[in-house]
Parts: C-alpha cells; structure tokens; sequence
C-alpha cells in the first residue's frame, strides 16, 4: 500500500496535505489549499488551470494502472474445483406408473340343457375355488331329455338300417357289376328260362296224368261185373274161372302201374329238379329286382345315411352334456363371480347366459405409458407392484400397437402387467402402484446427471486436464433423475469437474485442493 502512495506521489506531484476525495459519481472533485489573499486575487486564473490538467492526468494513469494490475491479475488467477473420477457401473431407468387390477381372464358360463335350476350356489362378489360348483339342475327333468334323445338316435337308426338290412346286401350282391340296364334284361332273361320250366313241367305232369287217367279207366272196365268185355273160345264154366284169373292179374298189373305213375307225379326228379331251378332263377330275379329298386332310390339312402349320422352327433352331444349336467356347473379356475343371470328355480333354455367369473389365478395391471416413456419399455420387462399394501411382482406382457388420448388429452398407449405371483388377496379393481424396471446397463460410464451441462452445442462436461478445465462432448444414453450414462465421450480415470460449473470456460486454469497443497 505504501509502494502505491509513493506512485501517486510521483506521478500527481500532490502531497499528502493535497486531499483527493472520490464521491460516489463518477466525478473527482480536488481541493487545494489558498492563502486568503490568493482567493481574493482572481486575476490569477492561469496559475489555477495548470494544476486541474496536472491532477486529471494524473488521475487517468492511475485508473490505467488499475486496470492493467486487474487484467493481469485475472489472467494468472487459478479457480479451485473439485473432480471425480471417471468410473464404470450400472445404471437402471425405473418408471413409476399407476394402473387398474383386472383379470386377464373371463369366462361367461351358458346353459348346455334345458331344465329348471335346482340350486344357485353364488352370487355377485363370491369368491370361488376351481371346482366349485355354481349350479345345479333338476335331475329328473335331465333324466327325460335324456331318454328323448335316445330315442331320436334309435329311430334314426332303424329307418337307415331298414335299407341296408343282411337281405339288401345279398341284393347287392347279384347285382354286383351290373348297371340298370344289365338288371332289367337279366330279370326279363329269367322270366323266360322260369316260363320254359314250367312249360316243361306242364308236359310232363300232362303227360302222366293222362296216363293216369287211362290206367284209372282200365282199371274200371276190368272191375265191372268181373268179366272182359272180350272172351276168348271154350266151355263157360272154365271159361269163367280163367277169366277171373285174368282180370285179378290185369287188375293187379294195372293197379300197380298207376300207383306207379301216381308216385312219379309227385316225386319225378326231372321235375323236381326243373322246380328247383325255377326256385333259384325267383330268387335271383327278387335281389335283381330290389338291387334295382335300390339303385333308383339311392337318393333316399343318402338322405336317411344323413339324418342318421346328424342325429348320431347332435343327440350324443345332447346326452353328453346332459350327464356332465347331472354333476352341476363347476368353476374351472379361482375366481370372483362378477354377473348372475338366472335365479334359482327358473327353467332356462340352452344357451341362456348363467354366470360369468374373472380368473384370480391370472391377473394382470393395466396401464397408460406415454409416449416419452414408450421407447424405454419391452414385453418381459419386471415390474414392482404394489396391490392395497402389499407387494408383488410382475412383467410386462403386452403394449398396444395404437396410442390412445387420456383424459388430459395426452397421447398414451395401454400396456397390460402380468401378476406373477397372484394370491386370493388381490382385489379386481382397486388401483396399483407399479415400478417398471426399463432400461439397464452395466459396466458403462455413470455421472450425477448434475455433472452434465447443455446449451446450444449439445451436452457436455469440464474435465481436468494439464490444470486446465477442457470442455468435452458427451452422448447421453439411459438418463434417470439423478444419473445419466455417457456411452461416448469419456474414458475411465478422466477427471470430471464437478463444481463451479457456471463460472468455468474451456481452456480456464484450474486447480483441485490436492494441487494446491503440492
């Protein structure tokens, strides 16, 4: 302070006794000390004039000097920072979100049956287990509707067999390989060799029975009055005894000549055997004739195999049901009954809506992500969730392909969460908090996100290098609130300023405690 007095001494001239006195303005009033004669004599103004000039000068080199002493003294000033080392780690970006409990699973129950409900075990709100059972229906009323559709199936049954009984396959049988046409004149082939049977027949049965005829009549001639009609010569009474002897042996020849004939007629071979022939050619023609009846009506054998085979399978269907029935509507899952549609003792009709359960075995967290949020989640990411209280966990199994506008008017897109470990606690509806674990990395670079500037360049960082703070670019990767992840732009063991930030500028000297200290 002394060396700068005696400065101001040099270059003003002015004594101590000399007072300069500095105002808040921007002026420099000076004040000089007169004899009261001096002040009286105004006729020396030229004297007065020099000493201002001289002051003022002296004034600006001491201003200059000022501030050539600031500006040189700025230059060499070091700032004192804190860094941290530039270090790998992890970093994961969390995103909180609330959503609505619901069941990923609904299943409305219908009525397989057509009778009166016996007994109604819930109601709305119940809480069910897998295999209880909802409902019951009246057994007997099942009992009929299931005697009923035996009997379609039956009836059905008989009016398809009635065409295709043991007869009509025979039937099939002779007419195999042959079409229509082939039929007809086979028949009509029969009807002419059965016609030349019985013709032959006729013949010989005329035949024989003519001859018995003329035997019968012989036979008479010889049996009146015991004579011949004819004697030959001699005395009468030898006469008469031979002529008895003859006519017992000609009554005896031709006696047994008819009983002859007689049984030829009923046993002759060739005609039993032409009758045998005539019986296999009727039964040849009767198949011929219902092969071909078969073949113009194969439309109905079509429609009858049709009718059989539907009922076959609506009316099975109809008993299985029916018996499933008879053991009562069961839940197929843990769950909560959300709609009843019957009461107990109405008659419903198949079909009619009964009961619709939501599956507590698997819930799901629906959810609005925004679109800002939307790129940092993936199906199968893991979620905390928080359900009245108490935790679970979770995944995310679906995100919508479409954004929708909530009630703000924000673009958001739904998002569903599985509960991955679900219990009977869990309440539909209710809201839940939820954690989603979204972007992670590990083994990368990390800084406080408060380490990291931005302006109009782009992100950046001050890093301590040869006692210098040396602006760096860096890309951010995953960001949360507090970290980021810098995927380009430092190296492990760089030394990242983290203080005084505002006031650094690239290329500024700068200095940490330890420096100082060396």
């Amino acid at each position: 302070m002394a060396d700068n007095k005696e400065l101001e001494k040099t270059i003003t001239g002015v004594d101590d006794k000399d007072a300069i006195k500095e105002t808040t303005g921007s002026s420099v009033e000076i004040y000089d000390e007169y004899d009261e004669d001096e002040i009286e004599e105004t006729k020396k103004p030229k004297k007065k004039i020099k000493k201002k000039w001289i002051v003022l000068g002296a004034v600006v080199l001491l201003v200059g000097f000022f501030v050539v002493r600031g500006i040189t003294a700025s230059k060499n000033k070091v700032t004192m920072v804190e860094t941290v080392d530039v270090a790998k780690g992890s970093i994961e970006n969390v995103l909180s979100v609330s959503g609505t409990v619901e069941s990923a699973e609904t299943k409305s129950y219908f009525s397989d049956v057509t009778a009166p409900i016996e007994k109604l075990n819930v109601k709305m709100g119940d809480k069910v287990a897998n295999g209880d059972v909802l409902y019951t229906y009246n057994e007997k009323e099942l009992n009929l509707a299931e005697q009923q559709a035996q009997l379609d199936i039956k009836q059905a049954k008989g009016s398809y067999n009635a065409l295709f009984t043991e007869s009509a396959a025979a039937d099939r049988k002779y007419a195999e390989g042959m079409n229509a046409q082939q039929i007809n004149e086979r028949i009509d082939a029969i009807t002419a060799e059965i016609n030349a049977l019985n013709d032959k027949i006729t013949e010989k049965t005329n035949r024989m029975s003519k001859t018995l005829t003329d035997l019968q009549k012989t036979m008479q001639d010889i049996d009146q009055d015991g004579e011949m009609d004819q004697y030959g010569d001699g005395d009468f009474t030898d006469r008469k005894e031979h002529d008895d002897d003859n006519s017992r042996q000609m009554a005896l020849a031709v006696q047994e000549s008819y009983l002859e004939v007689q049984n030829s007629l009923k046993n002759d071979t060739e005609i039993q055997g032409w009758q045998r022939q005539i019986e296999n050619l009727k039964e040849e023609q009767s198949h011929l004739s219902t092969a071909k009846a078969s073949e113009v009506n194969g439309g109905q054998v079509q429609a009858n195999k049709a009718v059989l085979d539907k009922q076959q399978i609506t009316q099975g269907d109809v008993i299985a049901k029916i018996k499933a029935a008879k053991e009562g509507v069961k839940a197929d899952f843990n769950g909560v009954v959300t709609e009843v549609e019957v009461v107990e003792g109405a008659t419903v009709a198949s079909g009619t809506k009964m009961v619709t359960l939501a599956n507590l075995d698997d819930v799901q967290v629906s959810v609005q992500v925004s679109k800002t949020d939307l790129p940092k989640i993936s199906l199968g990411q893991k979620v905390d969730i928080t359900i009245n209280g108490k935790a679970y966990t979770g995944e995310i199994t679906q995100i919508s392909g479409s954004a929708t506008k909530n009630a703000n008017g924000v673009a958001v897109v739904d998002t569903k969460i599985k509960v991955t470990n679900p219990d009977n606690e869990i309440i539909l509806g209710v809201e839940a908090n939820n954690k989603i674990h979204a972007e992670k990395a590990d083994n990368t670079i990390v800084l406080p996100y408060e380490y990291v500037l931005t302006d109009a360049e782009g992100d950046y960082v001050f890093v301590l290098e040869n006692g210098t703070a040396v602006r760096k670019a860096v890309k951010i990767g995953i960001s949360t609130s507090t970290e980021a992840q810098i995927v380009e732009g430092l190296s492990e063991n760089d030394k990242v300023i983290t203080t005084n930030l505002d006031t650094l500028t690239d290329g500024m000297p700068v200095a940490t405690m330890e420096a100082k200290n060396e």
